[in-house]
């Protein structure tokens, strides 16, 4: 039950919560590496494969979107059921313009989403992605997951970027296959 609530947490963060102002709703909206706000609409339905991180981290992060990029190839045309998201930490660097230079690097799927600082604390705290700031750098330390979202809004998996990427991909294909069946 906790996992459907982050899940459909991330759908409020991204547009699908009635707020009180457009101005209180453009503090908790992401936005894409377009800057075009996120509407929780365009993932109804939809797998999602979400990860966490930040464009200036050197190593931990690009080799995730490596893996993401691997296992969405590995996937092959089911690749297609599942929306590749990477949600930055770190919205004070990290732009759209910076977002997309920096997703360019990786599969053309992955949408990389950014907002203002409470916009992206609050998706990150409704994944509990554990994250701190240093006094040098805007992030110092963060979990490092691959979050599956199932079409109903719940997390039904979290995977570790680390495994191989068949065993990434056979853990999406069970869940794409048991959904499928029902």
């Amino acid at each position: 039950m906790r996992a459907l609530g982050r899940a459909l947490a991330l759908l409020i963060l991204v547009g699908a919560a009635v707020t009180e102002s457009v101005a209180a709703a453009e503090e908790t909206r992401l936005i894409d590496q377009f800057g075009r706000p996120v509407d929780a609409r365009e993932f109804g339905g939809h797998w999602l494969l979400v990860y966490f991180g930040y464009t200036s981290c050197r190593e931990i992060c690009p080799a995730a979107l490596t893996t993401m990029t691997a296992v969405l190839a590995r996937l092959g045309p089911l690749a297609n059921a599942v929306d590749p998201l990477f949600v930055t930490l770190d919205p004070a660097h990290d732009s759209p313009a910076v977002m997309r230079a920096f997703i360019a690097h990786f599969h053309p799927r992955i949408r990389a989403l950014t907002g203002t600082p409470q916009a992206v604390a609050d998706a990150a705290r409704t994944f509990e992605v554990p994250w701190q700031r240093s006094s040098t750098s805007s992030v110092s330390d963060h979990g490092t997951l691959f979050y599956l979202v199932a079409p109903d809004g719940s997390v039904v998996q979290a995977l570790h970027p680390q495994q191989p990427i068949d065993d990434l991909a056979a853990a999406i294909v069970k869940h794409l296959s048991a959904t499928s069946r029902q």
